[in-house]
């Protein structure tokens, strides 16, 4: 069976992924099963700590056919989405309304009543409040309340007080029970996401309109909120005001319930979930050390937040699938030890959970050798210590750890965790040997180039240029290039800039079909003070069906490859001698250099086992190295440059049609 290569963010519902709390969702079904009405409850936990999971499980438990209750769910950051703020209120309240009276209008008609009255009391309140909460769009609440949101044929009938209102949904949802149903419990869920004070209003409004029999409220937010959505009326909590955050939190909400994500369990969820992407293997998680590990640093880095634990999971699927793939060139073998897929896991762990360290790893991958020069670059104080004991040399690195989390509180919590997923990474590689800090370096440059493209900072680059700098570099590289290729070769007729990419390239097509085309991308960045330019080829070509399984000497034996790969050294072999001082291939660790032809390369790669039976080539990067921007306008480099991307075009064009 094929292994899938993700898992979904959709809420929790097998039994193993309850994390061992299976206990206490039972009792809170037993709870509201026997629970006095009218209820409300509120679901308290992090983002990502599954309260819609649990939301879930209840709806399936306690609302499904069969079952006692009729439910009904609504999902607050849904009609927040496409609304103003003042909007989502109404279509929530209006929403609930309709579900809660099903086919009786006589709720609803009375619901656009009661709140087209500008005089009551509960509206005037509502205005006030989202007034505080969404600034000047408060003006205009009123157009919301009595606009065509909730129609204008009722300006002329009576108003209605709020307990007519009450009485009218309470008769439509007594008259909607019956011997199997006795009750409706309303999931609103999603109220933390939206802006605290609009929160607290509809909780308001909730406990205004729908305190009534046979009807329990599960709201999923957390106190937190409630805190944040009161500052406006009460000011920053203290400890004279907290009994007033307190009081009206309690007077909403008649039983919290908070997640019990200390006691959740979830490396059963973490080890079966590496076997189904194919991380690891069904024996290997059986392994007692194997499980020790992976525990360890789950505990170190996103701990028992399922959303986070799913995060990591599949960027460490995706990382595997580009490896498999074939474009991972710098040291996969076609079977990754468990060592290699441990300290993958701690890196992206480090890159999911503590970006700013991850972002020092990628500026300089062997750690054992920062020292004090590394802080300055990064911009890290050294954090005084009353310790007279002095650091020694090999552990100064555990300095700069410390003075980079010292002032930042997150980081500075869970200190003693990133040193703990360090040292683990020094251990792993003790077995080894390669914990010199050549050796170091070597392996976590390799690791840090498979996450690398999983990244959602952009300074997690190894260094970056200024925004405005390389957008004028890019400018100016992408007119002298395409005016350099035009007027030598005027065949290549259809052409389209890259944009808004955060670096530059060109789309070229090479046939007439729309997907004959390849790409070539530039990417700038700072080398040690200079301005490097890393130019990507597209020339991957999938292996013929008669070549698989072929030597790269045999396949070289085939006339048109020979001649696409004689085409491409032409160019690439001149600008890839050691005298053209500025331009640079790729370096491999293994034999730390470049080759001086794409055919050498090529046939590295292939002795190395970093093809498959479906591909012959790769997608080639080179480096020009200049002290400034400037210099990239010079003729000589714009047509090493040009000659590049011509090579790329020529070399598509002769395997256009290549069987």
């Amino acid at each position: 069976m094929t292994n899938k290569t993700s898992l979904s963010d959709t809420p929790l519902v097998n039994t193993i992924n309850d994390f061992g709390t299976e206990r206490y969702v039972n009792g809170l079904i037993r709870f509201i099963e026997r629970s006095a009405t009218p209820m409300t409850i509120a679901l308290q936990g992090e983002w990502g700590s599954g309260k819609t999971s649990l939301m879930n499980k209840l709806h399936d438990n306690l609302c499904a056919d069969g079952k006692p209750f009729i439910g009904i769910s609504v999902n607050t950051w849904e009609y927040s989405m496409l609304s103003t703020p003042e909007i989502a209120v109404v279509k929530i309240l209006e929403y609930i309304i309709k579900e809660l009276s099903a086919d009786d209008p006589e709720p609803c008609s009375k619901f656009k009543r009661f709140m087209s009255t500008a005089g009551n009391i509960a509206f005037r309140a509502g205005r006030e409040a989202l007034k505080v909460a969404t600034g000047p769009a408060g003006s205009i609440i009123t157009e919301a309340f009595v606009g065509n949101e909730i129609g204008s044929d009722h300006g002329k009938e009576d108003n209605i007080s709020l307990s007519e209102l009450r009485t009218s949904l309470n008769r439509t949802i007594s008259s909607s029970l019956n011997s199997n149903k006795r009750g409706v419990i309303v999931f609103v869920d999603d109220l933390d996401r939206l802006n605290p004070p609009l929160a607290v209003e509809i909780l308001e409004l909730l406990k205004n309109i729908f305190t009534l029999d046979n009807c329990i409220f599960v709201l999923a937010i957390d106190y937190d909120v409630v805190v944040k959505g009161l500052k406006p009326k009460f000011g920053e909590l203290t400890e004279k005001n907290e009994r007033e955050f307190r009081s009206f939190f309690d007077k909403i909400i008649q039983v919290p319930f908070s997640l019990p994500v200390n006691n959740y369990r979830p490396m059963d969820f973490v080890l079966k979930s590496l076997v189904e992407v194919g991380y690891i293997k069904e024996f290997e998680s059986a392994s007692p050390f194997i499980r020790e590990m992976f525990t360890k640093i789950v505990e170190f880095s996103v701990g028992k937040n399922p959303r986070s634990i799913k995060r990591l999971i599949n960027t460490l699927s995706l990382i595997d699938c580009i490896t498999q793939c074939g474009d991972d060139i710098s040291g996969r073998s076609n079977e990754i030890s468990m060592d290699d897929k441990l300290l993958n896991f701690i890196v992206v762990a480090i890159q999911i959970c503590y970006p700013r360290i991850y972002r020092m790893l990628a500026q300089k991958p062997g750690f054992t050798s920062w020292d004090s020069g590394f802080m300055a670059k990064m911009g890290i104080t050294c954090i005084q210590t009353d310790d007279d004991d002095e650091i020694q040399p090999g552990n100064q690195w555990i300095e700069v750890l410390e003075s980079a989390c010292e002032n930042d509180p997150f980081l500075n919590k869970h200190i003693n965790d990133i040193n703990q997923l360090f040292s683990m990474i020094i251990e792993i590689l003790g077995k080894t040997n390669q914990t010199s800090p050549e050796s170091l370096s070597k392996k976590m440059k390799q690791i840090l180039d498979k996450s690398s493209v999983t990244g959602v900072d952009s300074e997690m680059k190894s260094e970056d240029l200024d925004k405005s700098d390389k957008k004028s570099l890019m400018e100016k590289l992408h007119q002298n290039i395409v005016s350099y290729v035009m007027e030598k070769r005027p065949d290549i007729s259809k052409y389209k800039l890259k944009k808004n990419t955060g670096n530059g390239g060109i789309y070229i097509w090479y046939g007439r079909k729309n997907t004959d085309r390849f790409d070539v991308t530039f990417s700038p960045s700072l080398d040690s003070g200079k301005i490097a330019l890393q130019i990507t080829l597209d020339m991957q070509i999938q292996r013929p069906e008669r070549l698989k399984g072929k030597s790269f000497d045999e396949i070289m034996e085939d006339q048109t490859f020979n001649t696409a790969i004689s085409r491409v050294d032409s160019v690439m072999s001149p600008l890839l001698n050691k005298n053209t001082w500025f331009f640079h291939g790729k370096i491999y660790d293994e034999t730390n250099s470049y080759y001086p032809s794409y055919e050498e390369e090529l046939r590295y790669i292939h002795r190395m086992g970093w093809t498959t039976d479906d591909n012959v080539t790769n997608n080639p990067q080179y480096r020009i190295i200049l002290d400034k921007p400037s210099y990239f306008e010079d003729l000589s480099i714009i047509s090493s440059i040009g000659d590049t991307l011509i090579a790329n075009y020529d070399f598509r064009c002769i395997l256009k049609d290549w069987i």
